[in-house]
């Protein structure tokens, strides 16, 4: 009869005999590696040789165990992820806080209360259905991985999740870029706001600054806050980008050193007109470029709440974001130098991207009509 296999990470029966003057205890043990082994413990008197080998066993590196079990709920699923995935560093800060912001407004209210096992794809379906297109595949990914991680624990044997599908989305819309006529306005319009201003703060230059930086380098709005006067040589005429700032919860808000890719870290040129914005901003010799009146980091929010005061004040008659000023820079130098110098100028990995989210077609073909006549006519 085949010998009844031990568990990893327990032992069998404790045999206990004389040793000469002293008693011995001994049992087998099955390791976390899976392999037998035998343990033995002396002592004076028998009940001391049995806690002896107890203290042994103790001490013997156990195979890992689950956190989690069948009642577990998905409030504590979801929390025990997020924190996993800070601690492994897998996702930049920002990503980890979108998942968190995520989980607390549309996931945790929808099935935190579930146990994991609970948990069915028509569940998941229908919760994706009811959400906002946006957001749709950022609750499937969330989830998606939760339970991963909840698999790899041992808590379930449940997927309610990978036969789930995200609808197709509806017919994407153009990227909105601006004309040459309204940079012109808007860059008139953030110099002027606040000048006929009879009370509150003095106007300062902190936002033609900024516009001015995005609008000729493409940066985006996080990595404009993030620049110091360290980053900027005005001889040279260029910029480091090597950080971005984050509004993120209050612990992780602030200036991140890496930006948000490792293509994101790069060195760009400033055309002239942004060059006269820096020197008329004043330079430093060291702090942020775009700093408040108590000379910290302007945030993103901040600087996007005085744009669209400006652009309120002054009356246009379009709408301006700062992604409006990334995608009209990376549509300029798409028709002007190719879609992947506007993918390295934006810091894109995949020019792909650029040209789906950032560039405006010209709905027109090429002017190939001296190729066409040659292959035609001969």
């Amino acid at each position: 009869m085949p010998q009844h296999r031990i568990p990893v990470g327990s032992w069998g029966k404790v045999s206990i005999t004389p040793r000469g003057k002293a008693w011995q205890a001994s049992t087998y043990v099955r390791d976390a590696d899976g392999v037998r082994r035998r343990v033995r413990a002396q002592a004076a008197t028998k009940a001391a040789a049995r806690q002896a080998l107890a203290r042994q066993l103790a001490g013997r590196t156990r195979p890992p165990t689950g956190l989690m079990g069948a009642s577990t709920t998905v409030d504590q699923l979801l929390e025990a992820w997020l924190e996993r995935i800070r601690t492994l560093g897998r996702v930049r800060p920002q990503s980890a806080d979108n998942y968190q912001r995520v989980v607390a407004r549309i996931v945790s209210p929808a099935l935190g209360a579930w146990l994991i096992g609970e948990v069915t794809p028509a569940a998941v379906q229908a919760l994706i259905l009811d959400t906002t297109p946006g957001q749709r595949r950022v609750v499937r990914t969330i989830l998606s991985q939760a339970f991963s991680y909840a698999r790899l624990d041992g808590a379930t044997a449940n997927d309610p999740v990978s036969d789930t599908v995200v609808p197709a989305p509806e017919e994407r819309r153009e990227p909105e870029v601006l004309t040459a006529e309204q940079v012109r306005r808007l860059r008139e319009a953030v110099r002027d706001w606040g000048t006929s201003r009879q009370h509150g703060p003095r106007v300062t230059t902190t936002l033609a600054c900024g516009v001015d930086l995005m609008l000729g380098t493409g940066v985006r709005i996080g990595e404009a806050c993030a620049l110091t006067w360290d980053d900027v040589d005005l001889e040279a005429g260029t910029i480091r980008v090597e950080g971005t700032f984050i509004d993120g919860a209050a612990d992780r808000r602030g200036v991140q050193e890496a930006p948000k890719t490792d293509r994101a870290r790069r060195t760009l040129y400033l055309p002239d007109f942004v060059v006269v914005s820096l020197v008329e901003h004043g330079p430093r010799d060291e702090g942020p470029v775009l700093y408040t009146r108590n000379g910290t980091h302007m945030s993103p929010a901040n600087l996007r709440r005085s744009l669209r005061a400006a652009v309120r004040e002054a009356g246009l008659d379009f709408e301006v974001t700062p992604h409006t000023l990334r995608r009209t820079l990376a549509t300029f130098l798409a028709r002007e130098l190719g879609t992947r110098e506007a993918a390295d100028q934006l810091g894109h990995t995949d020019p792909a991207v650029t040209l789906a989210h950032y560039i405006a077609p010209e709905h027109r073909g090429p002017d190939a009509r001296a190729a066409i006549s040659g292959f035609v006519d001969g």
